[in-house]
């Protein structure tokens, strides 16, 4: 009888313990992978608690090892510290000669000459394809430049003015040595965490990427998700770190405008840098004479309660990649209103067919006061809205990216 070797697998992420969705996701590759016999190791830009992170992801990393760059992460490098991603993956893929890695970052270049040395395959997974920063926007497709204005706006206003660009076009300059161009090239298997994605990186590059959407944690929201209209506040809840590209005031304007004036219920993390725009929020829905509820670094028992105990999500940001909030919000039965943009339009409500989209306030308005109007209408979408959140849960993430290794690896 003949043994099985386990398959080595390298996972490849910068900063494992922030808690957002691209930490969810490679917490969860890594869950999939040693349940299923892998043999596993990490790669990080600096060490991390990984106690804590078992506390946020439930994966234990204890016979897991690690790859890092520095001991602690350095802060005041910024951008810079990014750019040494690339060292602790060489390390690992000299040391370890695994059968495959599975990386969400771009700076591997140094990584990717190793492949037909080494023997080992590349799955390159792209949450967003942000290439070239704001410099030679000529040569970029309409699309392509319209969705960087938009949604990374904030960015834009930080790095493209006064010191800060010289910051950024050193940055560029240094971030295309270490960099791969183009992901078909480099890569074995190109992966996106959604169609629209996936049709960016089709404008950008000219290949087709394997879809591969991110884990969402639905059962969490599970014993409250069944709760009826009758029992929830008439509250539009929304859910996402407070920064200016979510535009959370349109929300508020949009209330502003509705007859049913209900609750709006803003939960998400803050960082120091946005505590302007948090200001602006409360300000704006005083001048507005709309009820604010702001939940900040709200715990997760928190968040489900919120969202649960709410009549409607709404989702003003542009061209978000996929929205692991909005399928939150619908596995907690929140009929969902989304900008008409982006995964959350194309890939979750599906342009309509699983909750509503808007295109203007007046129109956002209007469907605010059509769900907390007609019961009949808020039902239907509540089921909509149970039933597409399932389909994006956990275990049906673990049987895709399954499918994906065992065909190309």
């Amino acid at each position: 009888m003949r043994l099985r070797i386990a398959m080595k697998a390298v996972v490849a992420h910068d900063i494992w313990d922030r808690g957002g969705g691209g930490e969810l996701f490679n917490a969860y590759v890594v869950k999939t992978l040693l349940e299923n016999g892998f043999d596993v190791a990490i790669v990080a830009l600096a060490r991390f608690d990984v106690g804590r992170f078992r506390e946020m992801f439930g994966v234990d990393l204890s016979n897991v090892r690690i790859f890092t760059l520095f001991s602690r992460p350095l802060p005041f490098l910024g951008l810079y510290q990014k750019l040494g991603f690339f060292i602790p993956l060489s390390r690992a893929v000299k040391k370890l000669r695994p059968d495959f890695i599975f990386v969400d970052r771009d700076v591997y270049k140094p990584v990717a000459k190793l492949r037909s040395k080494l023997g080992f395959k590349i799955f390159e997974y792209i949450h967003f394809p942000y290439r070239w920063g704001f410099e030679r926007r000529r040569d970029l497709p309409g699309e392509y430049v319209e969705v960087l204005r938009n949604y990374f706006r904030d960015a834009e206003d930080r790095y493209g003015k006064g010191l800060w660009r010289y910051y950024y076009k050193v940055f560029l300059w240094l971030y295309n040595k270490v960099a791969r161009y183009n992901p078909f090239e480099s890569a074995d298997v190109v992966l996106a965490n959604s169609r629209f994605t996936a049709r960016l990186v089709k404008l950008l590059w000219g290949g087709e990427p394997v879809v591969l959407y991110p884990p969402v944690l639905v059962k969490d929201f599970a014993s409250e998700a069944e709760a009826p209209f009758d029992s929830r506040d008439d509250a539009v809840v929304m859910v996402g770190r407070i920064s200016s590209e979510k535009r959370y005031e349109e929300a508020i304007d949009a209330i502003a405008m509705t007859s049913s004036r209900p609750v709006l219920r803003i939960v998400g993390s803050l960082n120091p840098r946005f505590e302007w725009y948090k200001e602006l929020l409360v300000r704006r829905a005083r001048e507005k004479g709309v009820k604010l509820e702001l939940y900040i670094n709200a715990s997760r028992k928190e968040l489900v309660k919120i969202v649960t105990r709410s009549k409607i999500f709404v989702h003003t940001t542009r061209y978000e990649h996929f929205g692991i909030a909005v399928v939150e919000a619908m596995a907690g039965g929140c009929p969902v209103i989304v900008h008409g943009s982006g995964g959350p339009y194309e890939d979750i409500v599906e342009r309509g067919e699983y909750g509503l989209y808007y295109n203007g306030l007046e129109d956002l308005a209007e469907k605010i006061d059509r769900l907390l109007s007609d019961r009949d209408v808020w039902e239907y979408y509540h089921r909509k809205s149970l039933m597409r959140a399932s389909q994006f849960g956990e275990e049906v993430f673990s049987r895709r990216l399954l499918e994906v290794i065992n065909r190309y690896a």
